[in-house]
C-alpha cells in the first residue's frame, strides 16, 4: 500500500477508489516507501520520449532523463518544445513539460518546467457520499542545468527544485543531478550513457533514481536508413528497478520504435509495450507515443513538440 505523508487530515476523511486505483494501479505500488514530497510517483511516467531508452534520448530540450543529453550539436544554436502525457480519465494523469535550451559556445545552458496532477480526486467521510471540494494531488518541478561535448564525451548536471501537494499539505526539495554519454565505444558507433534522476544527498527527501543506458546500430546503409537496438536499466530507491529493451528505425524524415519495459516491484514483474513515431521537416519535429497500461487500467499517450534554431 502507498502512504503519502502530509499534514495530517481533518475528521475520518479519505480518498475515493478513484484515487487508489490511480495511484497503486497505475505506479504499480512503486509508492511503497513513504514520500516526503508528495507526488513523486507522478515522474516515473516517460515523460518527452517516444520509444528510446530515456537515458540517451535528447527529443526533449532541457533532457530530464540525463543532463548531458542536453548538450547541442554545433550546427545547432537552439531549441525549444514542449510535452503532454495523459492516461485514460478513469486515472486522470496528466503531465505536461516545456524545455529550452541554448548554445554559447561549446556549452549548452538549458531551463525546462514539469507539472503533473491527477484530476477529480473526490473528498468523502465515512460514507460514500462526497463532500464539498477535491484532493489535491500532484507537483511542480524546475530544473536548470548545462552540458557540453569534448571528444566522444558529453557531461552534464542540473539543479532541480520540486514541489509536491497533497490535500492541504506541499513540501519542496532541491535535488541535483549529474550524466555522461560516452558517443562511441571502442571505436565503434556504440553508445552509453549513466545518470541520476532526482539525486538529493544532503537531506534525503527525495527517491533518487539512476539509470544505465545503450544503443548501438543494427544496420545502417548510408545516411537514409538506420535500426538501432537498445537496452537500458533503471532503479529507484527502495522502489524497485526496470528494464527497458527497444528497437528504433529512421527512414528519411520518419521514425518508428517499438520497446517492452519490464518493471520488477517486491518481487513482481510486470511488462509493457511502448510505441513511437516521429516526423521530421525543417526545423521541427513532432512526436507521438503509447505505453501500456498497468494493473488493467489503460494506455498513456503522449506527444512532444520541438523547434530547433540554427
Amino acid at each position: 500500500m502507498i502512504s503519502l505523508t502530509s499534514a495530517a487530515p481533518k475528521a475520518n476523511l479519505k480518498f475515493m477508489s478513484r484515487f487508489t486505483f490511480a495511484v497503486l494501479g497505475v505506479f504499480l505500488v512503486r509508492g511503497a516507501m513513504a514520500q516526503q514530497v508528495p507526488a513523486r510517483d507522478l515522474l516515473e511516467f516517460p515523460l518527452g520520449l517516444a520509444a528510446e531508452a530515456a537515458g540517451l534520448s535528447s527529443r526533449m530540450p532541457a533532457a530530464l532523463w540525463n543532463p548531458a543529453a542536453t548538450a547541442l550539436p554545433r550546427r545547432t544554436r537552439a531549441e525549444f518544445g514542449f510535452a503532454g502525457l495523459a492516461t485514460p480519465q478513469d486515472q486522470g494523469v496528466q503531465l505536461d513539460m516545456i524545455g529550452a535550451s541554448y548554445r554559447v559556445g561549446g556549452i549548452t545552458t538549458a531551463l525546462s518546467y514539469v507539472q503533473a496532477s491527477v484530476n477529480d480526486i473526490i473528498r468523502t467521510a465515512s460514507d460514500p457520499q462526497s463532500m464539498p471540494g477535491e484532493i489535491s494531488y500532484g507537483t511542480t518541478m524546475i530544473s536548470g542545468g548545462a552540458a557540453g561535448t569534448w571528444g566522444d564525451l558529453s557531461l552534464g548536471a542540473a539543479a532541480r527544485y520540486r514541489r509536491g501537494t497533497l490535500d492541504a499539505g506541499n513540501r519542496g526539495a532541491l535535488s541535483v543531478d549529474g550524466g555522461l554519454i560516452l558517443n562511441r565505444v571502442a571505436r565503434t558507433p556504440a553508445r552509453i550513457s549513466l545518470s541520476t534522476f532526482l539525486f538529493s544527498p544532503w537531506r534525503s527527501r527525495e527517491a533518487t533514481t539512476y539509470l544505465i543506458a545503450a544503443d548501438a546500430p543494427i544496420i545502417r546503409r548510408d545516411s537514409t536508413f538506420q535500426l538501432l537496438g537498445g537496452y537500458s536499466w533503471a532503479a529507484t530507491q527502495s522502489r524497485g528497478h526496470d528494464q527497458y529493451v527497444s528497437a528504433n528505425a529512421t527512414y528519411r524524415r520518419f521514425e518508428a520504435g517499438v520497446g517492452v519495459l519490464q518493471t520488477t516491484d517486491f518481487d513482481e514483474a510486470a511488462r509493457r509495450v511502448r510505441l513511437g513515431l516521429g516526423l521530421h521537416y525543417a526545423d521541427y519535429m513532432l512526436s507521438l507515443a503509447r505505453e501500456e497500461g498497468a494493473g488493467g487500467f489503460g494506455a498513456s499517450y503522449q506527444f512532444v513538440f520541438t523547434r530547433s534554431v540554427k
